[in-house]
């Protein structure tokens, strides 16, 4: 996904910090993956719903100096503090939003350099998939920063997108609607964000229902764009809506299609504004 010395550096995130004795136990009951994978691996992907099980936030969880680490996106900082403080009621937690940490995709290759750096930070595997990425936190910054952009290659935000984009990672910011999307169709489980053995949790039993009883009605898909001059946002089968594209960069992106039509539709073109859309497989998917 990246060259060896390039690195990305994702200047829209924040880092909460849970701490005291009761961070595991407090932080379960509220998101949809299971805290407890933490004592075996570095790092989780989950999410947080409303009570109807409508997606607010997703995020990355990892344990640092006895702490968890909570990585979200800045716009979602201030919501998601207000709910974990109306669910911590009594329980021995403490929240605050970390200063001074920075947040970087990098490669595996990167990793080896950042360690010959002697820099406080840490580095991980993205949870949602194998070895394409790491992430990396960096304290105490921007002076590390610095001493970072001597040695790797920044990469800016733009081509960091048509990256993203060409390998199929979601950006839930864009491609979600908060409030309103669900768990499964943005395929959440697949992304390896949802555990379906843990016990309840905030919108647990509408996102439960929904696998159980197969009543998923859209998904999350992979679009190939043939551009001519314009993209709509919906995409048409035989001149009717089946579905909507979220972000793109007029050659790959995503868009959740209504399944009663994919048997027909999957391998024909499609159509979005004067542009030809085709549908295809994301590579971390069963479907």
């Amino acid at each position: 996904m990246l060259h060896k010395k390039e690195f990305h550096k994702l200047n829209q995130r924040s880092i909460i910090k849970i701490s005291g004795k009761d961070k595991f136990s407090f932080i379960q009951g509220i998101i949809s993956n299971d805290i407890e994978i933490l004592k075996k691996k570095t790092s989780i992907y989950s999410s947080i719903l409303s009570p109807q099980g409508k997606f607010l936030s997703d995020f990355f969880l990892t344990v640092y100096d006895d702490s968890l680490l909570v990585e979200i996106h800045k716009d979602d900082e201030s919501l998601v503090m207000q709910k974990l403080n109306i669910y911590k009621l009594r329980s021995d937690v403490e929240l605050e939003i970390k200063e001074n940490v920075s947040v970087f995709i990098i490669s595996n290759y990167s990793e080896e350099v950042i360690m010959q750096l002697k820099l406080k930070f840490i580095c991980f595997d993205d949870p949602r998939f194998n070895n394409l990425f790491k992430r990396l936190y960096v304290f105490n910054t921007p002076k590390q920063f610095n001493l970072i952009e001597n040695k790797l290659k920044i990469i800016s935000s733009s081509i960091y997108n048509d990256i993203r984009l060409k390998n199929s990672i979601p950006d839930f910011n864009i491609d979600a609607i908060k409030n309103k999307s669900l768990l499964l169709e943005m395929r959440f489980d697949e992304l390896n964000g949802i555990s379906w053995d843990k016990g309840c949790y905030m919108g647990q039993e509408i996102t439960a229902r929904m696998k159980y009883r197969n009543i998923v009605k859209r998904k999350l898909f992979k679009i190939k764009i043939f551009f001519k001059g314009k993209v709509d946002r919906d995409v048409l089968f035989n001149k009717e809506i089946i579905g909507n594209i979220t972000s793109h960069n007029r050659i790959d992106g995503f868009a959740y299609i209504n399944l009663k039509f994919i048997d027909k539709c999957l391998d024909k073109e499609l159509m979005s504004g004067d542009s030809i859309v085709k549908l295809e497989k994301l590579w971390w998917c069963n479907d």
